[in-house]
């Protein structure tokens, strides 16, 4: 949409303004937002089409509909410059062809709103709010935080307009877009010639977010999309805004968040999609569990760090986990969904977000909030972490955590969607053999049903015939991963099916765990194994250097001549002799974690394996894991020994054993424990997962109030991610 002036002297003109303009005075209180829109429909909550925001989240915006629909409102943080009682106010009536100025002057404590240079409604308020020169703005957005992405306006913006001073009525009727005025705006984006930037140069750094874009003059919104502007393109970072500098370089073997608003992790999820892999990580950057965080990677191996992508709601004590799927109208919609879950006050109860490329989310209004069906389900119980799986006819099953009542015989939450996000809960399946705990995930492997469920501190296996059940505990392997890890989720795949889990060093730190390949045998028992992917961790050989000397006692540590960086990890193989009875002596390595301290991990009979403190004279051991995987080993295993810090995973024949952390950081020295037999580990080969990258200059800071408080448990008492027993 032009106006008659021909574009030569538009473009002219507006260069004057500019020159005009310049040295705008800060901070900004006095002012006035100004935006012509043409609203795709007049029943939209809560977007806006011109926000003015700072760091600490403080904004004012012109908004349609939050609080009374059809009612334009002066939007603001909490309400505070907000006036609530808008009942009688004008609705709304334009149709989406038409175009509306609207318009909110701040004058001192005083706020009037215009449409159309008429004067709309006026109220007082406690207190202006300035702004300064880190003030950001958004079009077609209320606000952008740690909360995440929040008020979506849709239809277009023919102009916008920031001044330095109150306008009223008459200056207002006298504006038209594309034309210059006096006074001269602070920020103006005409958007034409299909430039998205202000033309008065106060906001240099612009990004169109989602699908907006530029069509005949107008910036064209489509509810999912707006543009972002700042004086500072260094606010541009993939994080939204307040964002430290952290760390990004790329990890591999225990990926480790590293932003201090993402914090310490704790469950995590996946997703593939054309070929890269999305790892969403619950986590807590400031005491509590209070954040949903993204790192990629396009191999599964190889991952970079995103940060934050969501945040808990206002008034929410506690985030819980949640998982990604597909809306069942992708074809149509392009939508990803995601379910995760808010504690109010006693209560615990599921939400939804929505993306359409995986990275930027958007929540779901509370008309989506799913909760507790009364009549099979405790109401002040669990309600968390929706995993789905397609529901024959169409749409999903889904199953989560939650507390059924004790006569359904349940252990947690089963129903159903047909859009992905209007959830209906169904009775709980029966289950026998374990008793309460957290849903990790579900899958058909074969013609049956297998769950991975937490209870007692470790993951167990479920069995049923049916989707709705019954679900029984697993005959052989039952507790499928324990250790110092926690909460394993299926993580399907072209190539077949694997999963993920997270690992907790004994400081309480949390890392993710190495893919694994979930697989049957012929018997229909579940186990999981190296993932074929995980090779490409192998970087750059390392030489192993043959023992150099032999301890005495009752087992003899052969300490390797090699004194591996273990910075970025550490990948060991090698051929292991199988004790041939229980009564011989075991076999194994021992890892040095100080001058009179170590770790022994010592494998018996049948792959039956032990992990404990040793002194490095090889006494002195006791075993605080023991792990019997049910699995027939031939006379001699391969062993796979992944180290990184105080992190380990150990295999044998490329079959998970345990995930272990060890006391305190392994030192890099390493032995062999033989068994009195000099060839019975043999064949060693070592690999650095990547090259230790150089020290920052200046360290990033820990995030404060992250540590789980006691080494390999559960969150505190009063967290939702609580366990029925401690990690053994």
């Amino acid at each position: 949409m032009r106006s008659g002036l021909p574009p030569l002297l538009n473009r002219v003109l507006a260069v004057i303004a500019i020159q005009l303009a310049a040295g705008a005075a800060a901070p900004l209180q006095d002012k006035t937002l100004v935006a012509w829109v043409t609203p795709a429909n007049v029943s939209q909550r809560g977007g806006s089409a011109l926000t003015l925001i700072d760091p600490a989240e403080h904004f004012d915006a012109i908004v349609l509909g939050e609080v009374a629909e059809g009612r334009w409102m002066a939007g603001s943080d909490f309400f505070r410059r907000t006036h609530q009682e808008q009942a009688n106010w004008p609705a709304e009536s334009a149709d989406p062809k038409a175009l509306v100025q609207i318009a909110v002057s701040y004058r001192g404590n005083q706020v009037t709103l215009f449409r159309n240079g008429k004067e709309y409604a006026a109220y007082a308020v406690g207190q202006a709010q300035p702004f300064g020169d880190d003030a950001m703005v958004l079009l077609g957005l209320r606000y952008l935080g740690e909360m995440g992405e929040i008020g979506y306006f849709a239809g277009a913006i023919e102009e916008a307009r920031i001044y330095d001073t109150a306008l009223g009525a008459d200056q207002l009727a006298a504006l038209a877009p594309n034309r210059v005025s006096d006074p001269k705006p602070l920020a103006c984006w005409t958007f034409e010639e299909g430039r998205a930037d202000d033309v008065m140069k106060r906001f240099p750094a612009t990004r169109l977010e989602g699908n907006a874009h530029i069509a005949d003059g107008r910036l064209v919104l489509d509810g999912h999309s707006y543009l972002w502007a700042a004086k500072d393109a260094k606010a541009f970072q993939s994080a939204p805004v307040d964002e430290p500098a952290f760390d990004r370089s790329v990890q591999t073997l225990f990926y480790k968040a590293r932003s201090p608003r993402t914090g310490n992790m704790w469950d995590t999820w996946l997703y593939l999609h054309e070929g890269n892999y999305y790892l969403y990580s619950l986590a807590m950057g400031r005491g509590q569990w209070d954040n949903i965080s993204l790192a990629r990677s396009p191999d599964g191996v190889h991952w970079k760090e995103e940060g934050r992508i969501l945040s808990k709601g206002r008034g929410v004590t506690w985030m819980g986990t949640g998982s990604t799927w597909k809306s069942p109208r992708f074809e149509k919609d392009g939508k990803f969904f995601m379910n995760f879950s808010e504690w109010k006050g006693p209560r615990q109860t599921i939400f939804f977000a929505e993306s359409t490329n995986l990275v930027h989310w958007t929540r779901l209004g509370s008309e989506y909030e799913f909760v507790q069906d009364e009549r099979w389900y405790q109401r002040d119980g669990r309600w968390d972490c929706i995993w789905t799986l397609a529901r024959p006819g169409g749409g999903l099953y889904g199953y989560w955590t939650a507390s059924p009542k004790a006569e359904t015989g349940g252990r947690f939450g089963f129903g159903e969607t047909l859009d992905g996000i209007t959830w209906k809960a169904l009775p709980p399946p029966r289950v026998s053999g374990v008793g309460e705990g957290e849903v990790g995930a579900i899958e058909r492997i074969g013609a049956k049903y297998y769950m991975l469920f937490g209870t007692g501190g470790s993951m167990a296996t479920l069995v049923a015939e049916r989707p709705d059940g019954p679900f029984a505990a697993a005959k052989k392997n039952l507790r499928i991963l324990a250790g110092h890890t926690y909460f394993a989720r299926f993580f399907p795949t072209p190539e077949g099916l694997l999963a993920n889990h997270h690992s907790i060093a004994r400081n309480g730190q949390v890392s993710f765990g190495t893919l694994k390949a979930a697989q049957l045998d012929d018997e229909g028992t579940l186990r999981l194994h190296w993932w074929v992917g995980n090779e490409k961790m192998k970087s750059e050989a390392v030489e192993v250097k043959p023992p150099l000397s032999h301890s005495g006692g009752t087992q003899k540590v052969a300490t390797l001549g090699s004194d591996f960086d273990l910075r970025t990890g550490l990948i060991l193989e090698g051929t292991l002799k199988l004790p041939a009875v229980g009564t011989a002596t075991p076999v194994g390595l021992f890892l040095t974690q100080g001058k009179d301290s170590g770790t022994a991990i010592l494998v018996h009979a049948g792959g039956v394996t032990e992990f404990g403190p040793m002194r490095p004279d090889g006494t002195g051991f006791k075993a605080d894991h023991r792990v019997d995987r049910e699995w027939k080993f031939g006379e001699t295993a391969r062993f796979r020994l992944l180290l990184k810090g105080s992190l380990l995973e150990f295999y044998l024949d490329d079959l998970l054993m345990q995930c272990y952390s060890l006391p305190q950081e392994a030192t890099g020295q390493l032995g062999l424990l033989p068994g009195g037999d000099p060839d019975a580990l043999t064949a060693l080969k070592a690999w650095r997962p990547e090259k230790p990258q150089p020290e920052p200059a200046a360290k990033i800071p820990a995030p404060t109030g992250s540590a789980v408080p006691k080494p390999w448990t559960s969150p505190p008492a009063d967290s939702p991610l609580r366990l029925v027993a401690k990690m053994e």
